[in-house]
Order: C-alpha cells, then structure tokens, then sequence
C-alpha cells in the first residue's frame, strides 16, 4: 500500500523538479521597466554645504540601443522634488536654468556635472550619510525607468 501512494508522489514531485528547472529566474521591477541600451555610470549625490540647502545629484549617461532615448526626469527616494536643470553663462553672469527633457542620441553619452546639467535634489528626509549610496531612478519618455545607485559624497564634491 505504502508503494502505491508514494509512486505517484515520487512522479508529481519528479515533473514539478524538471519543470523548474526550465523556467527563467522572474525578473526584477527594475529589469522589467528598464530602458533598453540605456546605461548609467558615475552617479554620485552631493549633499549641501547647508542644511536644507537642495543636493545636487550628477551622472553619465548614454544611450547603446536601437531605438530614441528621451529623458523626462530623476528620483531620489525621500526627496519631496527633484528638478533637472542646466547652468548657463551670458554676459558673465551663470544663472540655473531648467532643463528640457534630454534627447540622448545614440552613442553619444551626456554628462549630468557641476556647471552644467545637473538635478536639483529638494526635501531630502531622511539625508543619506557620505559614504552610502541611494537609489535614483530615471523615467523616459514612454514610461521606461532605469534605476542605479549614486554615490553620497560631501559638501564640495560639485556644484
């Protein structure tokens, strides 16, 4: 008796095993919204000299993928606004302008850095510690999101 109950359990238990073994791992939120051919590298979030003051969140990106990458905006976790913003020069005076959304062409990698485009961090509660990273999670036109993790650094490490 206890050889005819334990065969067909042996068998289902046999099936459910080989079944798994041919499914792919889920994916994760992030790989699942991920802009294709998007890449993101030297992220790094400078927090200010005054507390209260905005942050200033910096980064290289470039597009690798076949098709239009268009920047819309950046999140950071715990900021209450985050605002993308170029500075520009004339007549000797640098003034924050903000910023429309990013064409990224392909192949042709844009750089996020002090005196020029950069996102202004707001609000941030709680303030991460130099030396952690946070999570910022960049949305393009379409709904496509890329998250990365920045770098914190300290008063001084841009403007």
């Amino acid at each position: 008796m206890k050889s005819i109950i334990f065969a067909p359990l042996a068998l289902a238990l046999a099936a459910a095993t080989l079944t798994a073994c041919n499914e792919k791992p889920a994916q994760t939120a992030d790989e699942v919204n991920a802009k294709p051919g998007v890449a993101v590298t030297n992220g790094r979030l400078v927090l200010p000299a005054v507390s209260g003051n905005p942050a200033a969140l910096y980064f290289d990106v470039v597009n690798n993928g076949d098709d239009y990458a268009v920047l819309r905006k950046a999140e950071v976790p715990g900021a209450k606004e985050t605002a993308m913003h170029q500075s520009v020069t004339a007549n000797g005076v640098t003034q924050m302008q903000p910023l429309a959304p990013v064409n990224l062409e392909k192949g042709k990698p844009v750089k996020f850095e002090p005196s020029g485009y950069h996102v202004m961090v707001m609000g941030l509660a709680p303030a991460p510690k130099v030396g952690e990273t946070t999570e910022v999670t960049l949305t393009f036109a379409g709904g496509d999101k890329l998250s990365f993790d920045a770098k914190v650094e300290g008063p001084g490490g841009g403007n």
